[in-house]
């Protein structure tokens, strides 16, 4: 699958290792200082966490063996820019409305992209592809409950894809941390068991180490949070990840 990884451009906070803070080995709800800067590196969290999710995925293993579409040609692999307009397309197999969708989301027609993904899904109601892509296409327009939903049912359908439960298990950790002031710990519970379980099915991955040690440092587990991020540290490779993942040791070795 493509590497691009999915960017919010629409955040922007300051780096919560510059401001002063109260130790966060015993955080207090009643500690002003303490939430506030727990609420600053939430927010980091949620940005740093959509660096690291995955955008569209590889449709060539997900392509059910009875659809009766061979395989995508080399040409509707070829990401197009934003200013690229996708050809319309009498293609009306799942695979034709799946490759189509991709090419509306590479242009950044996210409606358009929706609706050819849920056409795929109508020929073929079990293309796992097709589901874990209208997630993604749900989670950059925000619609987080819709992109979990679409996350799930690809999980159902392939209960073996590391990617798609990383992605799940991140999409509940930035719902908990964008509630409220105080994160949701059932949602940071479901987050810590698709993480841990997205290991389980894909041990190389290096983006849920990151994640779950920003999961354990919110359910205050210090120890599972420094090894965590120390995990992350030893596998990951993206800048920004890497450089909050320290930002993170450092406060919790205070």
């Amino acid at each position: 699958m493509d590497n691009e990884k999915v960017v919010s451009d629409e955040i922007a906070v300051d780096d919560p290792s510059s401001s002063d803070s109260t130790p966060i080995e015993t955080p207090k709800h009643s500690d002003s200082k303490g939430m506030l800067w727990k609420v600053a590196v939430g927010i980091v969290a949620v940005v740093v966490i959509g660096v690291l999710a995955f955008p569209l995925f590889n449709p060539a293993s997900n392509t059910p063996v009875d659809d009766p579409v061979a395989a995508p040609s080399e040409a509707t692999d070829e990401a197009l820019s934003p200013t690229d307009d996708p050809v319309p397309t009498e293609d009306n197999t799942a695979e034709g409305q799946f490759s189509l969708g991709n090419q509306f989301y590479e242009a950044g027609q996210l409606d358009e992209a929706v609706e050819a993904y849920q056409k795929a899904i109508a020929l073929n109601p079990e293309y796992q592809g097709a589901y874990a892509n209208l997630g993604v296409t749900y989670y950059q327009q925000q619609k987080f409950d819709l992109a979990a939903s679409q996350y799930e049912k690809a999980l159902e359908i392939d209960p073996q894809d590391g990617e798609v439960a990383y992605n799940l298990g991140a999409l509940y950790l930035q719902q908990a941390l964008m509630e409220s002031a105080s994160p949701d710990s059932d949602l940071l519970g479901k987050a810590v068991t698709q993480l841990q379980h997205a290991l389980e099915i894909s041990p190389d991955l290096a983006e849920p180490h990151f994640t779950l040690g920003v999961a354990y440092f919110f359910l205050e587990d210090k120890e599972k949070a420094i090894e965590s991020f120390e995990n992350y540290l030893a596998r990951g490779t993206d800048p920004q990840a890497q450089q909050e993942a320290e930002n993170y040791l450092q406060a919790l070795n205070r």
